[in-house]
């Protein structure tokens, strides 16, 4: 009985699972807009749409898995936290039925208006509720978690994106400078994040010594300086009511590149898996490298299915 006591207090919940729906929905989002600019609209027949809510429930279930870690967390501050993991289940709840009733408008959207800004704040609220959940669970979070990129940022970054990102590839209306002002200063900060968490972008977390920790590193360092390099030019394009072309592809990979990849480094950060063998303890740079040019490829092979 103490064994299997122990096996359960050992099982942590699940960082990323709350947050892949609103990570799902904010990518299609953007990428959705980038191919109406470009005229090469997105495919969302019946195969597509199969293929999506199968995924999504592979997704549903990795969460009720999470619930069912949460419901059978230890007993510290066990009533405190129930509020938040009904509220999680509830959440959880309505969001199924809403993408399973109207699959194609929700889990494949083309625009943020209606029932689409209702599912996108779902999402967000279950993303939140997981990440707290993990933050009050015992005996997960670690000392040094000062140290570590904050769970929070990517949640965060994604709502922001998904609001100010699509429109300004639109055509431009009356507030058309205003958006591009708004995706100056949402550009800004994330470039001045990503400067300011780089000492926590290269901690020296046990995931370090891994391989595909460090790859994802560097795609999300050279993601950060695509959307410098690139974003500057897109955003003078837009104010001068030019179009943006293959540019806008690319900067929004990098962006959402950017924000994926914070989120999955902050997750690897905090699980405690055994790294002591990893390919990368003398070559981390080189995986690094790789990568950023695996990033490079992905913009490439972008601009070219785009154009």
């Amino acid at each position: 009985m103490s064994k299997q006591l122990e096996k359960q207090n050992t099982r942590q919940p699940l960082i990323l699972a709350p947050q892949l729906p609103l990570a799902w929905t904010v990518s299609w989002l953007v990428m959705t807009s980038v191919a109406h600019t470009l005229g090469r609209p997105l495919a969302t027949g019946d195969d597509v749409q199969e293929s999506v809510l199968l995924l999504s429930a592979v997704v549903i279930l990795a969460n009720i898995y999470n619930l069912v870690i949460l419901y059978q967390r230890p007993t510290v501050n066990q009533l405190r936290d129930n509020w938040a993991i009904l509220a999680y289940a509830l959440v959880l709840s309505c969001s199924t039925v809403l993408a399973w009733g109207q699959p194609r408008a929700i889990l494949l959207p083309d625009k943020l208006a209606g029932w689409q800004s209702v599912f996108l704040l779902l999402n967000c609220g279950q993303a939140g509720l997981g990440i707290y959940l993990w933050q009050r669970w015992p005996w997960t979070t670690p000392v040094g978690d000062r140290d570590r990129l904050s769970l929070w940022l990517m949640p965060v970054a994604l709502l922001v994106t998904a609001i100010i990102f699509p429109p300004v590839l639109a055509p431009f209306g009356g507030a058309a400078r205003l958006v591009v002002l708004a995706n100056a200063v949402a550009l800004g900060v994330l470039l001045y994040c990503q400067w300011r968490n780089r000492d926590r972008l290269l901690a020296p977390v046990p995931a370090r010594l891994s391989a595909g920790y460090q790859m994802i590193l560097g795609c999300q360092l050279a993601a950060g300086l695509f959307c410098l390099v690139l974003g500057v030019p897109l955003l003078v394009w837009r104010w001068n009511g030019e179009p943006t072309g293959a540019v806008g592809a690319c900067v929004a990979v990098s962006i959402l590149v950017a924000e994926l990849t914070t989120g999955v480094l902050a997750a690897l950060q905090r699980y405690r898996l055994q790294y002591q063998y990893g390919l990368a303890r003398k070559h981390q740079l080189r995986y690094r490298c790789l990568g950023a040019l695996l990033l490079a490829t992905a913009l490439v092979s972008c601009c070219l299915l785009m154009i």
